[in-house]
């Protein structure tokens, strides 16, 4: 079995950052895209291809697995594989894996929990379960059918494990694992390019933002990387222009658009290529076009402002200004407690160079 580290090339660490591939975190990235391509425009081709190759019943099934029991799914450090990291879910005591959710739920920054709930009560009866999700998660953030249809497998330990890694083995072997090697090559290539970087004189956020070509997106996020020991980088074909989250101990993971760091010394036309065409894009529909017009006009603008103006649906405004700002576009801030946006034009002109640098090569 392979071990539990990356298996790619990890140069020794110079600084708290580091860039691997992460592959059993990547892949798993992956497979939950899958399920938000209703929400997320801009995401990369696999994901919408193998989206709409899923029926119906494959698509709710999906959802279930990903979503209900994403947390026993997560990996807790980094493998040399996924399949490596299903072959030890595999062979994981059915309860470890369990308590391995449960856990995370205990121990997740979110709301606090009542005293009243131990491991043990929380599975005692469905109430309990959904109760204890709807405190730790927020009532809104917490579809009771589908923990109802959870809770079935958490009290049947054995059934659990068998659900999610059948589901997760027979996902790698009919869609990821073929996607994984063909991008691989590419992938390491980016990964090389930034472990020839020396980070030594960046601070936490110079470092995400020229890795990822992104700022932190909050203040919580930023404290969180300031107290954690290293920062750790893995670049993705899937996630278009947004940014993959995951965390081990002592360490903040991030998945990144594959792209190149700026002059770097290493040639790959594919990776400037995956870079554009995820600007591109965001830039390519009306809609967001019309946006970005609009609030270049304004100046600034909030959000009810956009809805009005355009006469979007919250959904659709939500869904192209969440691409816009995760493509470098739009810069976001709250104005009492309403969520404005900028344009960015740095951005915008630095796109155009990097469109015109790559057609000149």
């Amino acid at each position: 079995m392979a071990p539990p580290i990356d298996s790619f090339i990890e140069a020794p660490a110079r600084t708290r950052i580091r860039v691997g591939l992460a592959p059993a975190q990547n892949a798993i990235h992956s497979l939950l895209l899958l399920t938000k391509t209703k929400e997320l425009s801009g995401l990369g081709d696999w994901i919408i291809n193998t989206a709409h190759q899923l029926s119906p019943e494959e698509e709710k099934q999906h959802y279930r697995v990903m979503i209900a029991f994403f947390h026993a799914i997560l990996p807790e450090q980094r493998w040399g594989s996924f399949p490596a990291y299903i072959q030890h879910l595999e062979q994981m005591e059915p309860e470890a894996l369990r308590e391995k959710m449960l856990r995370a739920y205990f121990e997740l920054p979110l709301h606090e929990a009542s005293d009243d709930f131990t491991k043990e009560t929380v599975i005692a009866s469905e109430g309990n379960y959904i109760t204890f999700l709807k405190e730790r998660f927020g009532e809104d953030h917490i579809d009771e059918d589908l923990e109802r249809w959870a809770y079935q497998y958490v009290i049947d330990p054995p059934a659990m494990q068998e659900l999610i890694t059948s589901h997760l083995r027979r996902y790698w072997d009919d869609y990821l694992a073929e996607e994984w090697e063909r991008t691989l090559p590419t992938l390491k290539k980016a990964v090389k390019a930034f472990q020839l970087v020396d980070f030594s004189q960046m601070d936490d956020n110079q470092a995400v933002e020229y890795i990822t070509g992104q700022p932190l997106p909050d203040e919580c996020l930023q404290s969180k990387c300031q107290n954690a020991e290293n920062l750790y980088f893995a670049p993705s074909l899937h996630v278009g222009p947004y940014l993959g989250k995951f965390h081990e101990e002592n360490l903040r993971g991030f998945i990144f658009g594959a792209r190149l760091p700026n002059n770097a010394p290493i040639h790959a036309p594919e990776l400037s290529q995956a870079e554009i065409y995820v600007r591109l894009n965001a830039l390519a529909d009306e809609t967001r076009l019309r946006v970005l017009k609009f609030i270049a006009n304004q100046g600034e603008s909030c959000s009810t402002e956009i809805i009005n103006a355009l006469e979007l649906s919250q959904s659709a405004a939500s869904r192209h200004l969440k691409q816009l700002t995760a493509a470098g576009y739009l810069i976001a801030r709250r104005i009492d407690g309403a969520k404005c946006f900028r344009l960015d034009k740095e951005r915008i002109g630095n796109t155009l160079d990097t469109i015109k640098a790559f057609l000149m090569l």
